[in-house]
């Protein structure tokens, strides 16, 4: 099929490749950091991560920006009348602002955001629990438009003692979404 001549180049090459690869593979993750220079007078703490932003600090992702108004224990029962739903555990509420920043419409879908707690537990959004406590879909499932605005509760069904430390943000469900400090 090939000659001699063809496989052992095409070889040579799987074996470049191969190479290659494994020589990329061996230096993901390895960060080279230089020394300050005599002339850098960059202190350690000014060349660390920011922490990340608070309540009433507009964060965008995606499409949308993200402004936490207010956070707080919910209690164990969300709505009212024949709509309410019992927590599991607790709920806390995330008072919420989402404006589309964006060119086009996009829709806002609470399962987007994640609750995380001071080890690392991540939380999803209670769609139902988020409904009845605000009396519309507007903070569960909006299409929101260039420009406009939607505002209003989001729920989470946390254990009993959870401490929420932050929000994660995001316009779509295929992000790791932006982080929001919360406590």
């Amino acid at each position: 099929m090939f000659s001699r001549t063809a496989r052992t180049a095409l070889v040579m090459a799987a074996a470049a490749s191969a190479l290659a690869f494994g020589l990329t593979g061996c230096s993901a993750g390895t960060a080279v950091t230089a020394s300050p220079g005599p002339g850098d007078t960059k202190s350690s703490s000014q060349s660390s991560s920011p922490s990340a932003p608070g309540m009433n600090t507009p964060v965008k992702s995606g499409s949308f920006e993200f402004t936490v108004l207010d956070v707080k224990d919910a209690g164990t029962t969300a709505g009212s009348g024949p709509l309410t739903k019992t927590a599991q555990g607790s709920f806390f509420q995330v008072d919420l602002k989402v404006a589309n920043v964006g060119s086009s419409s996009q829709t806002f879908i609470a399962d987007d955001l994640k609750l995380k707690d001071a080890s690392g537990k991540t939380f999803s959004a209670d769609d139902s629990a988020t409904l009845y406590a605000s009396g519309d879909a507007s903070t569960w499932l909006a299409a929101i438009n260039p420009g406009n605005a939607v505002q209003g509760p989001v729920l989470f069904d946390l254990p009993a003692g959870t401490k929420p430390t932050t929000l994660l943000v995001s316009d779509n469900a295929f992000t790791t979404g932006t982080p929001i400090t919360i406590g």
